[in-house]
This record gives C-alpha cells, sequence and structure tokens, in this order.
C-alpha cells in the first residue's frame, strides 16, 4: 500500500473534497478511483520525489447509467454547494475553488462513448477506464483515508489515449508521460529487479529494462481487449515513426535529449506491451 499526506500532493485543501467524494459515492453504491495528474502526484510523493501542481482533480466513477450519474452530481452540488462549470457537463466545482472531474466508465457507456445532457464538453471516450480499474489499481493511505488509485502504468495508458483523442489539447498528457518514464526506473528499481530479472540477460542498461517493465506491466491491463489493445501499440508505432507531436513534445531540452532518445524509451515500451506477461 502506497502512503502519502494530502499536503504532499501539491494542490491545496483536497482532504475535504477527496472525503466528500468518497462519502457520496458509498451512500450512492458507486465505486470509483483517483486518476490522472493526482496519481501520478500519488507515486511520486510516496516514493520521496517532488510531484508538481495540477489544476483539476480527476476520478474515475464506476456506474450503471446516467441517472446514476446524474444523481451523483446533484448530490454533490446540492448537499455540498459544488457547482457545475460552464462549457464540461463532467466537471464540477467546490465551494473552495478545486476542480473536480467526475469520469463515468462502465455500463453507462453506449459504442465505447459517454453522453450526458448539458451544454459543451457532453460526450467522453473513456477507452481504457474500465481495464485499468479492474487490474490496475493500488490502493493508497493518504493520512487516515485508503482510496484506490491509478496504478502508473495505467496513468501512462489513459494518457496515452487522453493525448491520441485531443492531441491538439493534451500535449500535458504527454509531458506527464516523459515525466514518468524518467522517474520510473529509479522508483520501480525493486520490483524490475525481482521480477523482471530476465531481462538482464541481454546485458541492457537499468534504464532501457525499465522501460520494458513498464511496457510489461502496462500489457497486463489491456490484455483481452485486441482493441485497446491495438490503440495503445498504435499510439506508439505513430510516435515512433513521428508520425504524431508525441515525440516532440516529451524533448523539453533539446540540448540535452534527442529524438532518438525519446525514440528508443517509447521502442522498449513497445517490446514490453508486445510480451507475454511474465
Amino acid at each position: 500500500m502506497l502512503k502519502t499526506t494530502y499536503e504532499s500532493l501539491a494542490v491545496e485543501g483536497l482532504k475535504k473534497p477527496f472525503e466528500e467524494i468518497a462519502r457520496v459515492c458509498k451512500n450512492h453504491g458507486i465505486n470509483f478511483f483517483i486518476v490522472g495528474a493526482i496519481a501520478r502526484n500519488i507515486w511520486f510523493a510516496a516514493n520521496d520525489e517532488r510531484p508538481t501542481g495540477t489544476k483539476d482533480i480527476d476520478f474515475g466513477v464506476f456506474v450503471a447509467d446516467v441517472d446514476t450519474y446524474n444523481e451523483l452530481r446533484e448530490t454533490l452540488i446540492n448537499g455540498y454547494q459544488y457547482t457545475p462549470k460552464k462549457g464540461n457537463a463532467f466537471c464540477l466545482i467546490t465551494p473552495e475553488g478545486i476542480q473536480i472531474d467526475l469520469l463515468p466508465f462502465g455500463a453507462i457507456e453506449r459504442e465505447e462513448e459517454v453522453s450526458v445532457e448539458g451544454v459543451g464538453l457532453t460526450t467522453v471516450n473513456l477507452d481504457g477506464f474500465k481495464e485499468v480499474f479492474e487490474r490496475g489499481t493500488v490502493d493508497v493511505k493518504i493520512g487516515e483515508e485508503v482510496y484506490k488509485s491509478c496504478s502508473i502504468p495505467g496513468v501512462v495508458i489513459l494518457k496515452m489515449i487522453a493525448y491520441d483523442d485531443r492531441p491538439d489539447r493534451r500535449g500535458k498528457d504527454v509531458e506527464d508521460i516523459a515525466a514518468i518514464c524518467q522517474h520510473y526506473p529509479t522508483i520501480e528499481d525493486d520490483t524490475i529487479w525481482i521480477n523482471h530479472s530476465d531481462l538482464y540477460d541481454d546485458e541492457l542498461e537499468h534504464f532501457d529494462v525499465g522501460m520494458i517493465v513498464l511496457g510489461r506491466e502496462m500489457s497486463k491491463m489491456i490484455a483481452g481487449n485486441e482493441k485497446l489493445g491495438g490503440r495503445v501499440e498504435k499510439i506508439l508505432n505513430e510516435a515512433i515513426d513521428l508520425k504524431s507531436e508525441f515525440i516532440s513534445i516529451m524533448i523539453k531540452d533539446p540540448v540535452k535529449e534527442t529524438i532518438d532518445d525519446k525514440r528508443k524509451i517509447l521502442r522498449n515500451i513497445l517490446r514490453g506491451l508486445l510480451e507475454n506477461d511474465s
């Protein structure tokens, strides 16, 4: 179990909305998990790395239908004084001004999309949420409360898909993936050595092994969903072939980082993704 504190997550005032979301979801019989930048920050903070700030808090909520989702929103609006955000039917603002994104997935999805009533953004594609929720969550203790959070390989999957859905607006997701790749071999050092020692038979550098392991861990979540696996593979191949802006976004310091460096990272992730679970 990961352990951290609310204060360590680089966003002020998290305790109250986290407890409120947990309470309301429990009362409505809804399972949920932490996704997005806060899930990334939990991983960083729990491993003594400094997280970066984020403007919104993302929760995946596992709901059967639109009525259940609307009841969740209405309870937060009427009982806790949350307010809808103009132009985004999936977002609420807490009385303290924190943006909460409630991303519904599960039986509510129709033809891989979720549509709700509202103005502006009313339809989202949440490919991968169900698979990551079922196979890629970790328990995290924040203060005295325990939540389910998206694992880091799951974060990478969902951020790849988010970028692919809206590449003109989701470049920050690629930046987050680049930061995760930078830290993954160090933070997950024990797991890599203990569970994936076979990779050192090829005399690979530890960083390269870490990227292959990241791909292997991602593959465990999408195994059995050929379409989802194919989509993640396509995203990686297009990035490697420079058919998207993915790699150029990954590069933050052109003096120290090269296109070939980033292509190698993605090739190693792809290698792990395409291997059988080990």
